[in-house]
């Protein structure tokens, strides 16, 4: 802005993104929420203070490196009590259960924040589509590895194609060891 000052001077880029969403919560039914870094934790938290404010967690999704959490405005009557207790303490200062200027949960919303980064993470991990691109792409280079192996003795080249299609397959299995393991724990809080 010429001869005034920008709205965002001055604050810091945790206080920029929750300024964003709070203008989003302000005029929107629908929320989207993007970190092009893939943090679940900081869309989390992020997510946990849209709750504050009378939304509920609709899906997540990811895009290469980006993660997307999508947010939808909560018509229940709980819901809209908690975003007016909220907006009355808006004036206090302080984003709800984080403490000042980060996107650190506070001891009593840590919790909740746990649960919803199991959450979103879950539904990314569900909404990968690239698995079997990697897989084709693993196998790829574990077949290249050989190829280019071969003047080196047919010993080495099987020998280092087969490591490189182990390390591959544990890469692989530890993210459905991981996608089951948040699948527990989020049935366990009957959120599946």
């Amino acid at each position: 802005m010429r001869g005034g000052m920008n709205r965002t001077e001055g604050m810091n880029r945790t206080e920029c993104r929750v300024a964003e969403m709070l203008h989003q919560i302000a005029t929107r039914d629908v929320v989207v929420l993007n970190d092009t870094a893939g943090s679940p934790g900081r869309l989390a938290a992020l997510t946990y203070i849209a709750v504050q404010y009378g939304f509920r967690y609709g899906e997540s999704s990811r895009n290469g490196q980006t993660l997307q959490v999508r947010l939808i405005r909560d018509t229940r009557p709980e819901a809209r009590q908690r975003s007016t207790a909220t907006l009355s303490r808006l004036a206090a200062g302080g984003t709800p259960g984080m403490r000042p200027g980060t996107l650190k949960p506070l001891p009593d919303a840590a919790p909740a924040v746990e649960l919803l980064k199991a959450r979103i993470e879950y539904d990314s991990l569900d909404d990968d589509p690239d698995w079997r691109r990697k897989a084709v792409f693993m196998s790829a280079s574990a077949v290249l590895m050989a190829l280019l192996l071969i003047p080196v003795g047919w010993r080495a080249s099987l020998c280092a194609s087969a490591a490189m299609g182990m390390v591959f397959t544990v890469l692989l299995l530890r993210e459905d060891v991981r996608k089951d393991r948040l699948a527990r724990r989020l049935r366990a809080h009957g959120l599946l």
